[in-house]
């Protein structure tokens, strides 16, 4: 049997009766073989597609949220706070901004909280550095606030203000917590987030 009917049959190529009666006794041990191999190959056509839900199980994104405590201040003795993130969720399984960072939905309660008269509170999120922020709204403690943040590390905090729809904070802060890819050192861990002062070296 020649070398080009072996590499056909390796291809998928059926011999016919009339092929394989004529095929002398060398050749036909390699067309035993080309055939048991053949016969071990499963047509594309008819393999058995795993179902949907199996692939959409493998490539599903966690989308449980993580639950954050939020540190108070002196402010808010005695209350809490916590926030909540979650993958905004997409077609694609979950949401990047145009810059290709992950986009998050953050809800943010409290509890427990003394308001006092003409205080507003207000969430917010910002960039670690305090370079970017955004308002996500007044908070209470019968109502939370909520809002999609795209920075990869990202820190959400309180503060009492005046008003509702002020455009940047005052210094009256009662809440704070760095996202979990930001819990390396920055600035957010001094000045008015810090929990602790920090301490001078030369002391």
């Amino acid at each position: 049997m020649d070398r080009g009917k072996v590499a056909l049959l390796a291809a998928g190529w059926e011999p016919t009766l009339a092929e394989m009666s004529d095929t002398p006794a060398i050749g036909f041990a390699a067309l035993s073989i080309a055939l048991v191999a053949a016969a071990g190959r499963v047509p594309p056509s008819s393999a058995t597609p795993a179902p949907a839900a199996c692939i959409s199980a493998a490539w599903a994104p966690t989308l449980e949220p993580i639950r954050i405590e939020m540190t108070p201040t002196g402010r808010a003795r005695g209350a809490s706070a916590v926030y909540e993130m979650r993958f905004a969720p997409s077609a694609f399984g979950v949401s990047v901004s145009a810059g290709g960072s992950y986009r998050y939905d953050v809800e943010v309660s409290v509890r427990g909280l003394l308001e006092r008269p003409g205080e507003i509170y207000v969430t917010w999120v910002a960039t670690p550095d305090l370079d970017d922020w955004v308002n996500l709204g007044p908070i209470s403690n019968e109502r939370g606030s909520a809002g999609v943040v795209h920075w990869n590390k990202f820190i959400v905090f309180v503060t009492a203000e005046s008003s509702a729809n002020v455009v940047e904070w005052s210094q009256r802060f009662l809440f704070s917590a760095l996202s979990p890819s930001g819990k390396m050192h920055t600035m957010a861990g001094h000045g008015p987030f810090a929990s602790e002062p920090c301490l001078d070296p030369r002391n």
